[in-house]
């Protein structure tokens, strides 16, 4: 145990004292020695000896051949007093941490890491004069008087240190006496913070005050990826220290404000302990490793190679314990099936299924044995088998998995049972191993004798998933699927319901199911009904009109404020969680394709997040960034294809409301060939939200939001000189960019001859200032709420401009070759055809070109009130409310 006082010496003249030192009180001190020292410390890629509450620290020091290991706690302040635990060894030249002599630091790296590469995240230097301070002959404490070099990237930061360690020969009482010396007789600041922990604090320019300590910052990272519960409540913590309050992260993240209040309060109280993640470093009683050998097929005296066993495989385990290879094989499949069905639940990985499908094969190994016995033994034989292939984390992740399938353990005692199973897993594996264990907990009921059931189709309903199970008589299956699936319930709050498939095929034959055909066939049978209904049709269309704008009255209260003091890549972090919680909410509707603007929703989401990649490039990392537009820009043209026909339907139904009676049917040869079209691209948009890409992109870009930190350009240059970042500082110039970008259209699109094209590109151009308008309304005053719908104006001309030459192009290729739009090979191999009855069509190709030629002559009209001196003064207005607000 380490114990000392530590503190900062801010001035110069009094480091100079405590340098020139000879006496302190009644005590006396030694001669000083000199020593430099270059401390690097050492954790993995996702810090877990931090997420233990441990650091880890290589130092070498002037002089010494070889290096010195230390592993110590984080925190441990109290009243002016550090206490820590300390393990320390000498390490030879030549030999890396893990050949480490002491046996106890060998093994408390290897417990935290579980066998993962250390990496160097910190290297400090500093010089030390150390002494020692002695009441008579007695070593009382030593005293080590530091010059502390850190460096991060471009920063540099150099602070004086003054620590007094207790030694054998001194008492605590001293040692506050000692304390209350130095602060009396020196402008010294007492430290609360190991070296380690200020570097920390200077690597990640954090605040010395934070909502989270290290481990906590370090345990919450780990889960603020994940989808369950524990994730997001992780995420909302880390938001909380990063300085959102409860309010915005409620819009942000969906969850209720008061949730999260309530979290927060038993964070204050119970801190980690929120999670049920939590290890120790002794097997609690009763819990003595166990090695078990089925009866007669050999045992401890026999070994494995003389048995025939020179590797242990899944098949080589299932054959040598006797276990069902056919019943494991169909737990997997089902399990499997799953884990494929829920996929947007989980967000697990390939490496995760995998380790899932491992599990269902080896959960029953120990079957021989009973009751709560048959999980204890199964996961003592996984640990003591080690499988070809397998790393040390998996190798306990399975482990886990198989003893949390012991029924006894529910998630009323999950934080118990964690404990008392001891994993030796960080937070995060942790994390992952219960979510796997939930899948097969479930899937465990799917097998019933020689009865196998397979979940094949997924329905979401308001607040659950109803799966369809493939096999005879499946209801008594599907209430203990129900009963079985409560821990999925606990992490995700979604509740799974199981029922029999109508028309059940036998299950040797459910894998042929298609879910995508499924889905054909619905969306041909809902057509039809529509066709059958029209009126029907239109109530659903008025129901549909008051939703929307019910959702709009609902996002204009989701719109979260901006302060003149923030930095513009922390706008960014809102903006861009925002819109992407925007694409994923809109998602589901989407895919359903019940209501139109579910699609329009999901698009408008991402082009505001392109939108917001353009605003503010110049304070992120573009290298950072540049993957993800990709993805954006893939996902933006899946949905344009759909959208466009939608938006073209639209527009024609319009057009068939002011014709005459009986004119009503003009254009169904047109609406006939539009909704196979649209069929075509549904299945392409729907093909790419299935795709990997798709699943990787929002992964990704998930994970990339998770860590903000991580893509903010430096505030300073190297020479530390400060580089505008506040929104106060630079959105000015953004405004005016973005007015600039619109008025340089002017020799463009002013006189007798204008490009349509031009005007597609002014549109664009238009877009790019409504955006950031509205990204920053909340600082720019009252009236930038009327700039906006004014200019949104000019840009809805331009949008119907631009949908209005389009239609005449297509309606045009129409006539000619009677097919929607043919590709280039298409057009040179088609003959030219009309289609049938196109007196409607061409009526409403007559009408499309006379509404472009009316937007053409009627654009300068619209164009005139942006490119005046007086909208120019409104954004100048708009720029000095930011300002006022100040």
């Amino acid at each position: 145990m380490e114990i000392e006082s530590k503190f900062l010496v801010p001035e110069e003249t009094d480091f100079k004292a405590l340098e020139n030192l000879s006496r302190l009180a009644s005590y006396t001190i030694s001669e000083a020695q000199i020593q430099l020292i270059e401390d690097t410390f050492l954790d993995t890629e996702n810090k877990d000896i931090m997420a233990a509450g441990y650091y880890l620290r290589v130092r070498k020091a002037s002089g010494e051949k070889g290096k010195w290991v230390t592993i110590k706690s984080l925190g441990g302040f109290e009243a002016g007093t550090h206490r820590r635990e300390e393990h320390v060894s000498f390490l030879p030249d030549g030999l890396s941490v893990l050949e480490c002599p002491d046996l106890r630091i060998r093994n408390m790296i290897f417990e935290f890491t579980s066998g993962l590469n250390l990496f160097p995240f910190i290297t400090l230097k500093q010089k030390r004069i150390i002494r020692q301070l002695k009441l008579e002959e007695k070593q009382i404490a030593d005293l080590y008087l530091d010059r502390v070099n850190l460096k991060s990237e471009s920063r540099k930061k150099t602070y004086n240190e003054f620590e007094v360690e207790l030694k054998s020969g001194g008492t605590v009482d001293e040692l506050e006496a000692i304390r209350d010396f130095l602060l009396s007789h020196y402008r010294l600041v007492e430290s609360p913070f190991s070296k380690f922990e200020r570097a920390c604090i200077f690597r990640e320019n954090l605040p010395e005050k934070t909502f989270l300590g290290l481990r906590e910052r370090a345990v919450c990272t780990q889960l603020a990826n994940h989808k369950n519960i524990y994730g997001k409540q992780a995420k909302i913590l880390l938001l909380i220290d990063r300085g959102s309050s409860p309010a915005e992260l409620s819009l942000l993240l969906k969850v209720p404000e008061p949730e999260i209040e309530a979290l927060l309060s038993r964070f204050e109280k119970e801190r980690l302990s929120v999670f049920p993640f939590k290890g120790t470093k002794e097997k609690p009683p009763g819990k003595s490793l166990v090695f078990y050998f089925q009866s007669g097929r050999g045992g401890p005296e026999r070994g494995w190679t003389e048995i025939g066993y020179e590797e242990w495989t899944p098949e080589t385990l299932l054959e040598f314990y006797g276990a069902d290879r056919e019943r494991a094989e169909n737990t997997k499949k089902g399990v499997l099936a799953l884990f494929d069905g829920l996929s947007a639940y989980h967000g697990l990985g390939k490496e995760e299924r995998e380790l899932l499908g491992l599990a269902a094969l080896l959960q029953n190994i120990g079957s021989t044995a009973s009751g709560e016995e048959k999980t204890l033994i199964s996961r003592e034989i996984v640990l003591t088998h080690p499988l070809k292939g397998l790393k040390l984390n998996e190798l306990k992740m399975l482990a886990l998995i198989t003893e949390l399938q012991d029924p006894s353990i529910s998630e009323k005692n999950l934080c118990l049972a964690l404990e008392e199973i001891n994993a030796g897993l960080s937070p995060a594996f942790q994390n992952k191993a219960l979510t796997l264990a939930a899948f097969l907990r479930t899937a465990s009921t799917l097998e019933t004798g020689n009865r196998r059931f397979l979940p094949f189709r997924f329905r979401q309903l308001a607040e659950a998933v109803e799966i369809e199970l493939m096999g005879p008589d499946a209801e008594k299956t599907a209430k203990k699927a129900e009963k079985r699936s409560e821990l999925w319930e606990h992490l995700f709050s979604t509740e799974l319901r199981f029922t029999q498939a109508r028309g059940t095929p036998e299950s040797g034959d459910s894998e042929k199911v298609s879910e995508k055909a499924e889905e054909k066939t619905q969306r041909e049978e809902e057509e039809k009904v529509e066709e059958k209904g029209k009126g029907k049709t239109r109530e659903k269309i008025e129901d549909k009109a008051e939703k929307r704008i019910e959702k709009k009255k609902r996002k204009e209260t989701q719109k979260f404020t901006v302060s003149p003091e923030d930095s513009m890549a922390f706008v960014a972090y809102r903006i861009f969680n925002y819109q992407f919680s925007q694409m994923l909410v809109h998602e589901k509707g989407t895919r359903k394709g019940e209501d139109i603007e579910e699609l329009h929703d999901m698009r408008v989401a991402v082009r505001r997040l392109r939108a917001a990649t353009i605003v503010f490039d110049e304070y992120l990392e573009s290298e950072k960034l540049e993957p993800h537009l990709k993805g954006l820009k893939r996902t933006l043209g899946a949905l344009g294809g759909v959208r466009d026909l939608d938006v073209f339907r639209e527009k024609a139904e319009t057009y068939l409301k002011t014709l005459s009676s009986g004119h009503e049917h003009d254009l169904d040869p047109l609406f006939i060939t539009l909704s196979e079209e649209r069929e075509k691209a549904r299945e392409d948009m729907l093909d790419y939200l299935d795709s990997e890409k798709y699943s990787h992109f929002k992964k990704d870009f998930s994970e990339f939001l998770d860590f903000p930190e991580t893509w903010a350009l430096p505030t300073t240059t190297e020479k530390h000189d400060s580089l505008p970042h506040r929104v106060k500082d630079v959105l000015p110039s953004i405004l005016y960019a973005r007015l600039a970008d619109i008025t340089a259209y002017s020799e463009w699109v002013e006189g007798p001859y204008i490009s349509v094209e031009r005007l597609h590109r002014l549109r664009i151009a238009a877009k790019g200032l409504r955006y950031t308008l509205e990204f920053f309304e909340s600082v720019l005053g009252k009236d930038v709420e009327t700039l906006i719908k004014d200019f949104k104006i000019l840009q809805d001309h331009l949008g119907d401009l631009h949908d209005a030459a389009v239609a005449t192009r297509m309606l045009g290729s129409y006539l000619r070759t009677g097919a929607w739009e043919l590709s280039e090979g298409e057009k040179a191999s088609s003959e030219t055809k009309t289609s049938e009855s196109p007196g409607g069509v061409e009526a409403y190709l007559a009408y499309r070109e006379e509404e472009l030629l009316t937007l053409l002559n009627t654009f300068p009209d619209a164009w005139e009130k942006v490119r005046t001196e007086e909208f120019r003064k409104r954004i100048e207005s708009s720029v000095r409310s930011l300002y006022e607000s100040l």
